[in-house]
C-alpha cells in the first residue's frame, strides 16, 4: 500500500509538471491500469519497462503529453493505431472520458489485454480491433476519424490509409523523439504544430508533432 501511495502521488505530481492536473478518481484508474499491466506483462510482451515508477513516466505521462500539445475536440473520434499496452490511447481516454476511441492492434493478445483494462476499468465508447491499419481501412463501414494518434509507429506506416480515415480537417499525433522534417510527409500532410517535453525525472525528450491534411 505504501508503494501504492508514493506511485499516487507520483502520477499527481508528474502530471503537474506537464501542465495537467490529474483527480483522484483518475488516479486510482491508472493505479489498476498499471497492476493489471504488470500482471498480463508476466506471459504477453506488453511492454519492456518493468519498474512501476518508470511506467508511469515513460509511458503514462508521456502518452498524456499530447493533451497538452494539442486540442483534442470534445467527442472527438480517436484512432490509436498500434495500441500494444494501451499508450497512448488508455490514458488518454482516462484524462478525457468523453473522447471516442478505437484502439487498432493486431495482436490478438494484446488486444485481450485491452479488452481487460477497458472493462476492469469501466470505460465507455472505447472499443478494439484486431488487425492492421490496412485491415482497418479495408474493412466495411469504418467510421471517418477526427484524430490519428501514433506512438508505436511511424507517420509513413499509416500515409496511404491516413487521408481516406481522416475527417476534412483531421490531425495525425505523432509522438517522436526528434522535429518532423518537411521531406517526411510529403504533399499530403503539413506540419501543424509540434511541442517539445523534457519527461520528469530525467527522462528523455519527447516531441510531439500534430499533422494536418494539407487540403484541409
Amino acid at each position: 500500500m505504501e508503494q501504492a501511495q508514493e506511485l499516487q502521488a507520483l502520477i499527481v505530481r508528474s502530471a503537474k509538471e506537464i501542465g495537467l492536473t490529474i483527480e483522484d478518481p483518475q488516479v486510482g484508474q491508472f493505479i489498476r491500469y498499471l497492476a493489471q499491466l504488470l500482471e498480463w506483462n508476466k506471459t504477453i510482451n506488453l511492454t519492456a519497462i518493468i519498474e512501476p515508477k518508470a511506467i508511469v513516466i515513460k509511458h503514462f505521462i508521456d502518452s498524456l503529453a499530447a493533451l497538452v500539445a494539442t486540442n483534442f475536440p470534445e467527442q472527438a473520434l480517436v484512432l490509436d493505431v498500434g495500441s500494444g499496452g494501451g499508450f497512448p490511447g488508455i490514458p488518454l481516454k482516462i484524462m478525457r472520458p468523453d473522447l471516442r476511441l478505437i484502439l487498432i492492434e493486431p495482436v490478438q493478445k494484446k488486444c485481450a489485454f485491452l479488452n481487460s483494462v477497458i472493462g476492469l476499468l469501466k470505460l465507455q465508447k472505447i472499443s478494439t480491433f484486431n488487425g492492421t491499419i490496412e485491415q482497418y481501412a479495408n474493412s466495411p463501414l469504418q467510421p471517418i476519424v477526427d484524430m490519428i494518434v501514433l506512438r508505436a509507429l511511424k507517420f509513413e506506416d499509416v500515409r496511404a490509409q491516413a487521408p481516406a480515415l481522416l475527417a476534412p480537417k483531421g490531425k495525425i499525433v505523432l509522438y517522436r523523439t526528434e522535429t518532423v522534417q518537411s521531406h517526411e510527409l510529403g504533399d499530403g500532410f503539413h506540419l501543424a504544430t509540434a511541442a517539445t517535453f523534457l519527461l520528469p525525472y530525467e527522462s528523455g525528450k519527447r516531441v510531439i508533432a500534430v499533422l494536418e491534411k494539407s487540403n484541409a
